[in-house]
């Protein structure tokens, strides 16, 4: 396994391309209405009024769901030299990746990270993944956002709070989205989790966006081409061709073929 902090020298980059596709309505809140729509909860909107889908809410629901995952192996926290099959928890007092709080100069180094923050990357380390925000790819008018209502409920009664009424926009289902994912010197370990956890989103375990206990946020994702360089070719003038069709699918096999190897090996 090589060393985390091993952005010094390029060794291989991947490209991922497909759809993300809705199957129910998406929320991905502006977090304040907008003059034109005069919508209490408006959803993000690119510069020509059409939907998007920030990287960064991309990879926050696929790092939880690794996060989520690895910790469901219940490994106690260890040495990153017999592999770290952990993950640390943010939210608690001294217990992120690198966190100064948690004492000596030893435990805030990066060998020290969990698996998850390896991947990911801490305020310590930078990520090996890069998530492109999401834009719409059928460019209609109007664009494909809807309008629905919703109420405030008290909880002890269980009845309608007041007149706490309000309306809503959500991305209509069937939108389509394009989708790039970037990931610098990743090994086939770390491109099984992302691909565990693509498999977790596409099957309606994980979902994106707000009201998602509401039964809003179901994608479908659906990769295309995946394009793999090396610095040597790049160097020398190779031109590089993309795979697709079932050579993605393939690929992604071997990916988590290695992730299962390298669980069975160290957990």
């Amino acid at each position: 396994m090589n060393a985390p902090d091993d952005f010094h020298a390029l060794r291989r980059r991947v490209r991922l391309s497909g759809q993300l596709v809705t199957r129910t309505g998406l929320r991905i809140g502006a977090g304040q209405h907008g003059d034109a729509d005069a919508v209490d909860l408006p959803v993000l909107r690119d510069a020509d009024g059409y939907p998007f889908i920030p990287g960064a809410s991309i990879k926050g629901v696929v790092r939880s769901t690794v996060e989520s995952l690895v910790r469901g192996l219940g490994q106690p926290e260890r040495e990153a030299a017999v592999h770290p099959w952990w993950a640390c928890n943010p939210t608690e007092k001294k217990g992120g990746c690198g966190d100064v709080g948690r004492g000596d100069r030893e435990a805030m180094s990066v060998d020290a990270h969990c698996v998850v923050c390896r991947l990911f990357g801490s305020h310590l380390l930078s990520s090996h993944v890069r998530f492109s925000d999401a834009l719409a790819l059928d460019r209609d008018d109007p664009p494909p956002i809807e309008l629905r209502d919703g109420v405030g409920i008290d909880r002890d009664l269980r009845t309608v709070s007041g007149a706490l009424k309000y309306d809503f926009q959500v991305v209509a289902p069937g939108t389509r989205f394009g989708l790039e994912v970037f990931v610098d010197n990743g090994e086939d370990w770390m491109l099984g989790l992302l691909a565990v956890a693509f498999d977790q989103l596409d099957h309606g375990f994980a979902a994106l966006g707000g009201f998602t206990s509401r039964g809003l946020g179901r994608v479908n994702l659906g990769w295309s081409e995946l394009l793999e360089v090396e610095p040597k070719g790049l160097l020398g003038g190779k031109s590089f061709e993309p795979v697709r069709g079932a050579d993605v699918e393939s690929r992604f096999a071997t990916w988590r073929r290695a992730l299962t190897q390298a669980v069975e090996e160290h957990v």
